[in-house]
């Protein structure tokens, strides 16, 4: 392997007591339209519509490239079928934590959303087993052809320039799909490196801010190639087994631009990618 993927992990979780609850009940209601004349019935047709089209928004499919996404921690009505690309013979199932972090977060954001587990690292013995970068690349593409996302969350980073990823992410945005991506937390260690994807123009890179948005947090990579930053500290995330804890980090960052990304598409989705990308960037919390 040339080069491996680095997640964006936090660095430490802190755990608290309040459960949040991350999911709306959609009701539907069944209407019954008695026609009496053409004008009357063609009134009545619209406004129904326009009722159910409230109360049944268009679902919005994410692609989570991650470890995975617990059930347990994620009701399973918000999970399509995706692949464990480690192992095909495994599940989807989160051995790690992080994809289920992220995955709890673009929900916070977007509750409708229908979340897509790629699996691109699996924990197994003490270590973290990863996909090569050209199966990184695959996984991108396989969002798009295979599993029909609008947006793809990818809270990890390649430290070298990769011909297959750029190439996919080149694809994804010939297709229209919005591609979100951690910054990094090295700034500290590593303040000139740059992280791939987020480092493509196309891609959308989120690095993260202090709690209070007043300034950039210390670990985030930062500089002209990261296109919005948005709070990183203090993030509520829910845990395997579906416990609340909180944590820092870009993955998370990402995600919430992700859980953004799907609300706006939901609430508009004719919008175009330039104009999606746009809105996001003119909505993130960094005035300086």
């Amino acid at each position: 392997m040339d080069a491996e993927i680095l997640w964006t992990i936090p660095s430490y979780f802190r755990y608290n007591n309040n459960m949040k609850n991350l999911l709306r009940d959609i009701l539907r209601r069944k209407i019954i339209v008695i026609m009496t004349f053409a004008f009357i019935s063609s009134i009545c047709i619209s406004g129904c519509r326009g009722e159910q089209e409230k109360e049944n928004p268009t679902q919005i499919r994410v692609a989570v490239i991650d470890t995975g996404i617990s059930t347990k921690a994620i009701p399973e009505e918000n999970i399509s079928e995706g692949m464990n690309y480690v192992d095909t013979e495994l599940s989807t199932e989160d051995t790690y934590g992080h994809g289920t972090a992220v995955a709890s977060i673009i929900l916070s954001e977007a509750p409708n959303a229908q979340l897509v587990p790629l699996v691109s690292n699996v924990y197994e013995d003490g270590k973290i087993k990863q996909v090569e970068n050209d199966i990184l690349a695959e996984m991108i593409k396989d969002a798009i052809d295979i599993y029909d996302c609008q947006i793809i969350n990818l809270s990890a980073g390649l430290i070298l320039d990769k011909d297959s990823v750029r190439n996919a992410v080149g694809y994804a945005e010939e297709q229209g799909v919005l591609v979100v991506a951690s910054a990094g937390n090295d700034y500290e260690e590593n303040g000139a490196v740059k992280y791939y994807p987020a480092a493509y123009e196309n891609v959308l890179a989120v690095g993260s801010l202090v709690e209070n948005g007043d300034e950039i947090a210390s670990f985030s990579q930062r500089g002209d190639w990261v296109d919005t930053y948005i709070v990183g500290e203090e993030i509520p995330i829910k845990t395997l087994s579906g416990n609340e804890t909180t944590g820092d980090g870009t993955s998370y960052s990402a995600a919430k631009v992700t859980g953004m990304a799907a609300k706006e598409l939901e609430a508009d989705p004719t919008i175009s990618l330039s104009k999606l990308r746009e809105k996001l960037i003119q909505k993130n919390d960094w005035k300086g």
